[in-house]
């Protein structure tokens, strides 16, 4: 199944890319090639920013991917509201539900905020990245569009991941198993062992550009179901409460400590 929720695929390419490209191979490559060209100044922007928040969040995707995504920018509340999006097919236990749409801010403004307490942070780092993928945001570019936000979230924590010794196979793993069973050390226990004192700055672009798996959540297995289907509607529901619950014991335990 072709991503293709905008549903003109054959007409104006794979997400109405600025070439209409079709080819798989053809669309990573001029993707990458826009978001290498952009690394530098997003991360800029990012540095100059007083406090991140979620317009910075989509200034920064837009900055990576304007220059082949048109729509580059705009979180998929805006662009497919109707729509919910999976990593796997629907009904498959080891697939991904990410946010409802119109939960995508709430999501993405909670990871942002856990990222507030640098202490917590630099002890969960796993929390926040799990939280800023579940949110999904975008149709496409999100691992390296939260890679980055994740990266001056961390250097203004006091702490850096050594992405180079990570592997994107078991690193991919530990974040699909954190977005289904959120805050409970799935991916922390994965990065503790790459957590570092922060690097400069300078060396970020030639350190992003050798990462591996950034795109891992986009692109190939990306399916999506519309959200007037009566099971999918169970499924955030479920979550919900699920979520709701997890919250509340976390609460009652900070505040018991």
């Amino acid at each position: 199944m072709t991503f293709d929720p905008f549903g003109d695929f054959e007409t104006a390419g794979y997400l109405q890319n600025a070439l209409q490209l079709k080819d798989s191979i053809e669309v990573k490559e001029s993707e990458h090639l826009a978001f290498e060209a952009s690394i530098e100044d997003a991360l800029a922007f990012l540095k100059n920013e007083r406090s991140i928040g979620y317009a910075a969040v989509l200034k920064v995707h837009e900055i990576l991917f304007s220059a082949f995504y048109p729509w580059a920018g705009r979180d998929r509340n805006e662009l497919v509201p109707h729509l919910a999006v999976f990593k796997g097919v629907h009904g498959d236990p080891d697939s991904t539900v990410f946010e409802h749409p119109a939960q995508i801010r709430l999501a993405v403004d909670y990871a942002l905020q856990m990222a507030g307490n640098g202490e917590r942070f630099r002890a969960r780092p796993g929390e926040v990245m799990g939280q800023l993928a579940f949110a999904h945001p975008f149709l496409d570019g999100n691992g390296r569009t939260l890679l980055l936000v994740f990266m001056e979230l961390s250097f203004r924590a006091g702490f850096a991941i050594d992405w180079s010794k990570t592997q994107k196979d078991l690193y991919l793993r530990a974040l699909s198993d954190e977005i289904r069973d959120p805050s409970t050390g799935h991916l922390d226990r994965y990065l503790q062992p790459f957590v570092v004192e922060i690097s400069s700055r300078e060396e970020w672009p030639g350190i992003i550009s050798g990462i591996k798996g950034l795109d891992g959540l986009d692109k190939e297995g990306i399916t999506y179901e519309g959200l007037d289907n009566p099971e999918i509607q169970q499924i955030y529901k479920t979550y919900r409460t699920t979520a709701k619950a997890l919250m509340t014991g976390k609460a009652k335990a900070e505040t018991e400590s």
